[in-house]
């Protein structure tokens, strides 16, 4: 294939992806739109598809590739074509996907976690990561126009890993060997921590390799969050031209930590297991340090509970459910006053007082 007539960035859509230039991309579909042809593929994979093709993205595939495809894929890497590769949270087994297979050839791997935020800012949802020190190649940083600070010397350097924040949402990690390197990583804050998020392969006849671990990370709604859209565009430019040089001290030595795996501790608070010291007092059979006397149901007190029905005379029967009768005490009650004591003026008067009250107090409404 001649480079001179590559000029056709191509989608991948045949394995059901998350997202393609149609669905999900189609701001990234217009700032590529400005300088290439774009495509998209829905049937299988072949070489003469590819055929002009810079560069090939597949965006959370889920489903399989087969092994003719996979082949296909790596000699068009090998005779200079450029690949992305992108999935999401959870890796292969989340996607039901294989293309670690390809990946592994080239020394990176994406990994069956998430990438979460301990400490919010900004984002709500943990796995929204905001990342602020995740660069581990100063390159990135100027090729995205970041003055880079702490440069003296070739000997005495500093990278600044400040200079990019972007936000990382429902991604996983990667693991990179070299010859690949790693570019972006999850910084000091997410979890797992200082972990590589972006690698960039470069093989020796021209191929080009770049595998992110989020595919949400350029989709329309993160695109323009934070500093997305510049590192966007410097893996674009790092996959179609050769005006990025990585810098070889950050290559060869990066900022990463080893991937530790954290126990789940919400199951295993579920399945107790009792820890016995080791010691020569412990028998062979563990079994008989358990007292099993303290806590057993037996019928051993039945016959003497039999017997106590002969002794106090008291006829052996099945119980009966006593029907209980609630009775709520009254008071007796009295009259206040007394007509029969009261003199027969008084009555009169008080007869009148009531006939007046019910007058006006239940006076017709018309």
């Amino acid at each position: 294939m001649d480079k001179e007539q590559r000029n056709i960035v191509v989608f991948n859509a045949s394995k059901r992806e998350l997202f393609t230039s149609s669905s999900g991309y189609k701001s990234l579909q217009k700032k590529l739109r400005a300088q290439w042809k774009i495509q998209s593929i829905k049937e299988e994979l072949t070489l003469e598809k590819l055929q002009g093709v810079k560069l090939w993205i597949t965006a959370g595939p889920r489903e399989k590739f087969t092994a003719a495809e996979l082949e296909v894929l790596k000699q068009y890497l090998d005779s200079g074509g450029a690949l992305l590769v992108m999935l999401g949270e959870g890796g292969e087994l989340k996607y039901d996907t294989n293309i670690n297979f390809l990946l592994e050839e080239f020394g990176i791997m994406v990994n069956n976690d998430a990438v979460i935020r301990n400490v919010y800012y900004k984002y709500f949802h943990p796995k929204e990561a905001l990342v602020s020190n995740g660069v581990l190649n100063r390159e990135i940083s100027r090729a995205a126009g970041k003055v880079v600070t702490g440069v003296i010397d070739e000997e005495n350097t500093g990278n600044n890993s400040q200079a990019l924040t972007f936000v990382y949402p429902y991604g996983a990690t990667l693991n990179v060997m070299k010859p690949a390197v790693a570019i972006l990583s999850t910084g000091s804050v997410c979890f797992p921590l200082n972990r590589p998020v972006l690698a960039f392969h470069h093989s020796k006849n021209a191929g080009k390799l770049a595998v992110l671990g989020s595919c949400h990370m350029f989709s329309d709604q993160y695109l323009d969050k934070e500093e997305n859209s510049r590192i966007m565009d410097v893996v674009f430019q790092w996959l179609t031209t050769d005006s990025i040089h990585l810098n070889q001290i950050d290559a060869e030595d990066p900022e990463i930590t080893d991937y530790m795996m954290l126990p789940d501790t919400g199951s295993l608070s579920e399945r107790l297991r009792v820890c016995l010291q080791e010691g020569d007092e412990n028998p062979r059979d563990f079994t008989s340090l358990f007292d099993m006397s303290l806590l057993k149901l037996h019928t051993n007190t039945l016959p003497s509970v039999l017997d106590a029905y002969k002794q106090l005379n008291v006829k052996h029967e099945a119980l009966q459910l006593i029907t209980p009768q609630f009775e709520t005490p009254l008071p007796p009650l009295q009259p206040a006053v007394s007509l029969q004591k009261v003199q027969p003026n008084a009555l009169t008067i008080c007869k009148k007082c009531i006939s007046t009250l019910l007058k006006y107090t239940y006076r017709p409404l018309y």
